[in-house]
């Protein structure tokens, strides 16, 4: 809770203002910052990851060591042996030895990172790959098929102007020496640095990225951990994907970077744009499933209360879950509760603390509670981060209180300044590089398919209401998705026009009438018209049917009301449709006047008062 000047520590400061000695005297270190909660470490400013790791690694050595020495790391580091029973290679150290070299040539500045910590710590690099490969190699243990692993809570709402609150709570263990060891690290570069600077909370050894991080880019995230019900056994790790994301000059190549294919595992990640150049903040979440190689993406609404929440569980992909979503679910209950009137008279900010501090909810995993090591507000219009630990947050001072401006130094976190060191738009490999700059087309396209993404994430939740097979209702809208993409590809539809076009095609394969036709936007023409008026007539006349056959009331109905004689009659009317005999609003009222003939009536009998045309029959009641 001290703000004095930091202190120097072989090129690594700790920002309360006492030198981090490591971990408490009960670990073989002694009580100091850590009995306040995590600290924050800085360290360079540096030419290189390499330098910065080396620097990181020294800072937090006896963090690290301790948490090596967990139960829980022991158990994992024993799992991925080297040799198996039989003297060779195990199955799982294989694929660890895999898992390592997909990222270390994805991401090789952060291999380098990775090498520095560990040198800097004296520890085994292996050790601090297992750190950073954390969720993924957990995951090869073993999924929680049932069980109820849950860990971070989400809630961002945006109020007026540029007002917008972050509220995220750090779940993982009540474990009491975790909550000593973890702690903030901040990188500062220097002008000729070849990375961007970033901050983020650790665990001991692992690289910036994986929960609470920002960028000197105006750019934030947040994970929440995912379990879902496979993993691929090669890939790249969450925490490498959502660190290089963080470097990205914009939100969409930021967006675009998390939504890389060739993930392992997968991920959730809340992302928030600051506001700047007069521009007001953004926010969206980015889920990510491993094996199949898809990802939704959901923003932030604009009016007053919105919000957007996550937890442990796919809201927006049609995947399932290994663990127990009730707990996910009750915290959602109970934080859309809490939030129902926000913002409230006493301020946004307030009102996303009191989710954060809640443990009312019906299960053993409430929104904050022993497992929480560290609570975060972002309040984006005062540009300020407050940090709670080791209480309930808006209950006592916080921790920290950083401001965004001017925290990595220079200005408002101007994009322009900060350095980049790779091309953070690559995309699954360097096979898969081109040395040519992506032209304007391609990347409208890549600002389509997002949009596209989320059409696919609101319709495969309505396809799944209508179907038992998840991956081929998936797969169906994914095709969909594709091709109306390759359409704008070659300049045949416009970003407007294949969105609706989606829509309708939808529509289409839900059997959802009426069909909102709405306009194809500039760019661009559907060029399905005759066909929507024709679907909607079908669908119509369907609708029709089935009230027929469940009104049929005698004898002579069910004998003359046959439902093969009905459809003919169905597809009848709409053939007359198409080839213009007769007109779409005049559809039912030529179908009722079939049926009247069928059962032996004339029109005039059935006509209701005021529409001469419309059959007034059971239909009607």
């Amino acid at each position: 809770r001290r703000h004095s000047s930091p202190l120097p520590l072989g090129g690594a400061t700790v920002a309360d203002g006492s030198v981090d000695a490591g971990p408490p005297a009960a670990m073989g270190g002694h009580t100091g910052s850590t009995t306040l909660g995590p600290p924050l470490l800085s360290v360079g400013p540096c030419r290189s990851l390499r330098e910065a790791g080396e620097l990181h690694g020294r800072a937090a050595a006896g963090r690290i060591r301790a948490f090596l020495e967990a139960e829980e790391m022991v158990r994992t580091r024993s799992f991925f042996a080297d040799l198996g029973p039989d003297g060779l290679p195990s199955a799982a150290s294989a694929a660890f030895a895999e898992l390592r070299a997909d990222n270390a040539v994805a991401f090789p500045e952060y291999a380098l990172e990775i090498e520095g910590i560990a040198e800097g710590a004296g520890v085994p690099v292996l050790d601090i790959w297992m750190v950073n490969l954390l969720c993924e190699v957990q995951a090869l243990k073993g999924l929680p098929i049932g069980k109820r692993a849950e860990h971070c809570s989400d809630v961002i709402l945006m109020g007026e102007a540029d007002d917008l609150w972050h509220g995220h709570n750090e779940d993982y263990t009540d474990d009491p020496l975790w909550h000593d060891l973890v702690y903030f690290v901040k990188y500062e570069a220097s002008s000729d640095a070849n990375f961007t600077p970033v901050m983020g909370f650790c665990y001991p050894g692992m690289i910036p990225g994986f929960a609470m991080t920002w960028g000197g880019n105006g750019l934030m995230l947040t994970q929440n951990s995912l379990f879902p019900p496979a993993v691929n056994r090669r890939g790249l790790g969450c925490t490498f994907v959502a660190r290089c994301a963080l470097e990205a000059e914009t939100m969409e190549g930021a967006l675009l970077q998390l939504m890389r294919p060739g993930q392992a595992l997968g991920m959730s990640v809340n992302l928030i744009e600051l506001p700047t150049d007069g521009k007001s903040p953004r926010a969206c979440n980015v889920e990510v499933h491993g094996v199949a190689g898809t990802a939704a993406l959901q923003w932030l609404g604009d009016p007053l209360g919105s919000t957007l929440m996550h937890f442990n569980v796919y809201s927006n992909l049609a995947v399932g879950n290994a663990n127990n979503p009730r707990n996910s679910a009750a915290r959602q209950a109970r934080a859309s509760t809490l939030l129902m009137a926000a913002p409230s008279r006493n301020g946004g900010a307030a009102d996303v603390l009191s989710v954060l501090a809640d443990s009312r909810t019906n299960t053993a995993f409430p929104i904050f509670g022993p497992t929480t090591m560290a609570s975060w507000l972002l309040d984006a219009r005062a540009g300020v981060v407050s940090v709670w630990a080791r209480s309930r947050p808006g209950q006592a001072p916080p921790l920290h209180r950083w401001e965004v401006d001017g925290f990595f130094g220079g200005g408002r976190w101007s994009r322009s300044a900060a350095p980049l060191g790779r091309d953070v738009l690559r995309t699954v490999s360097e096979a898969s590089l081109s040395s040519r700059p992506p032209l304007a087309l391609q990347r409208g396209v890549h600002r389509a398919d997002l949009r596209l993404r989320q059409e696919v994430g609101r319709g495969v939740a309505k396809a799944l209401q209508s179907r038992r097979d998840c991956a081929a209702a998936m797969a169906e809208v994914n095709a969909m998705r594709k091709e109306l993409l390759q359409q704008i590809k070659l300049g045949t539809l416009g970003e407007e026009a294949a969105v609706q076009a989606f829509r309708l095609k939808l529509g289409r394969l839900l059997q959802v009438w009426p069909l909102d036709q709405g306009r194809g936007g500039a760019g661009g023409s559907t060029g399905d018209e005759e066909s929507v008026k024709e679907h909607d007539v079908d669908l119509m006349l369907r609708k029709e049917l089935g009230l027929l056959l469940r009104a049929k009331t005698s004898a002579a109905d069910n004998e003359l009301l046959q439902s093969s004689v009905l459809v003919e009659l169905r597809r009848d009317v709409v053939r007359r449709v198409r080839v213009g005999e007769v007109p779409p609003e005049g559809a039912r009222a030529a179908f009722r006047v079939a049926v009247a003939q069928l059962r032996g009536r004339g029109p005039e009998d059935e006509e209701s008062e005021g529409e001469p045309t419309t059959c007034r029959s059971f239909l009607d009641v």
